[in-house]
């Protein structure tokens, strides 16, 4: 038999797509010898990378420093139960090659940042942004206007999403967003619907496909904005920033905290208990326990005690005893943190269950 372009059974496999006349076989081994990074096996990953394989990219780097969690479990579809505390982009990698054992697949155990993002990005055709942390964002934008390197930016909030594809021709992250956001909660604070993710990264693998293989891309140089409650979809045009510290006429010195991520607190290791210290203390007359979520969380599951929102914390403080130690708990320890703050510098005590409900949950569960 002559050599071909494909094996039998790639042929058999993207038969669909050699069957299209936008893609055809110069379009499909486009595809076979792209080389893509993503960059998060969270909930924009797992359907990008799934997507993306299935669809034939010849080489998928993934790199996600994390492990399984049963959080993860609503929304990353890539993952199941018994994968708990596993690494998250070897078991990415296991899944991709059971889906299309055709392709290449790199895990990088670890988290994007400026010790390894210059050779990670140089090695890519496209670059796909599937984090939640504006720092990391900024990370891959400069890295990838020095490389000349294009990438597709994705972000979830509850039931809204926002996409775009930069090019090295096109506006850049930092024309859209200059300064780094303060205050923007993630999906452990805010949380997320489960399906919005899989909608948003779904869009992101249509778009990389289609630049892959040479078709028009209409969010190039466009934001497009999802709202999944009433189902709209917003275009909006941008435009080159001349003042871009990055890709503008006249660049600047990018400020290194822009690309290191940390949701963390300013705040004393004191104020904070871990569980076992909070197993002591919750039950301790000395203490009151005080839940500084939502309403609606509460009302899903608490572990009794007080109820303050964070919200609420500084039109409540009269309502509180000075001569008690108020222990604050959260979903993630975040919250609570605050709190704590507050209450602190209004003369009280109090202390935080780090990690928050989420982690004792977990120490609970394993003894």
């Amino acid at each position: 038999m002559t050599d071909t372009v494909f094996s039998a059974s790639e042929w058999l496999r993207y038969t669909r797509h050699l069957q299209m006349p936008q893609v055809g076989v110069k379009g499909q081994q486009r595809l076979k010898n792209s080389h893509v990074l993503i960059v998060g096996a969270g909930g924009l990953g797992c359907p990008v990378s799934l997507y993306l394989a299935a669809a034939g990219v010849g080489y998928i780097t993934i790199i996600d420093g994390d492990t399984v969690d049963l959080t993860n479990l609503q929304r990353q579809i890539v993952f199941t139960t018994d994968q708990i505390g596993q690494s998250k982009a070897e078991c990415a990698k296991q899944r991709l090659l059971a889906l299309n054992p055709e392709i290449h697949v790199d895990a990088v155990i670890n988290h994007l940042s400026i010790d390894n993002a210059d050779a990670l990005v140089q090695q890519a055709d496209l670059i796909l942004d599937c984090t939640d942390n504006f720092s990391t964002r900024y990370l891959i934008n400069d890295t990838c206007i020095r490389l000349n390197k294009p990438w597709l930016f994705a972000s979830i909030y509850q039931f809204s999403g926002q996409c775009a594809l930069f090019t090295p021709e096109s506006a850049c992250f930092r024309c859209l967003f200059p300064d780094k956001p303060t205050e923007v909660a993630d999906c452990n604070t805010a949380g997320v619907l489960g399906v919005l993710p899989g909608l948003l990264g779904t869009l992101q693998a249509n778009e990389a496909i289609k630049y892959l293989v040479g078709l028009p891309c209409p969010l190039e140089n466009t934001l497009l904005i999802v709202e999944a409650t009433d189902l709209t979809f917003k275009h909006i045009q941008l435009q080159k920033n001349t003042a871009c510290s990055v890709c503008g006429e006249t660049q600047s010195d990018i400020n290194i905290a822009d690309y290191q991520f940390s949701c963390a607190v300013d705040f004393a290791e004191e104020h904070e208990v871990n569980s076992e210290q909070f197993n002591h203390c919750k039950d301790n007359p000395e203490f009151v326990l005080l839940d500084v979520r939502t309403l609606e969380e509460r009302q899903a599951f608490n572990i009794g005690g007080g109820h303050i929102p964070l919200s609420d914390i500084q039109n409540e403080l009269n309502g509180l005893n000075k001569n008690k130690t108020i222990l604050c708990y959260c979903q993630t320890g975040i919250r609570s943190k605050k709190a704590v703050i507050a209450l602190r510098n209004a003369g009280f005590l109090a202390k935080s269950l780090q990690g928050g409900l989420s982690l004792w949950l977990k120490s609970e569960t394993s003894k």
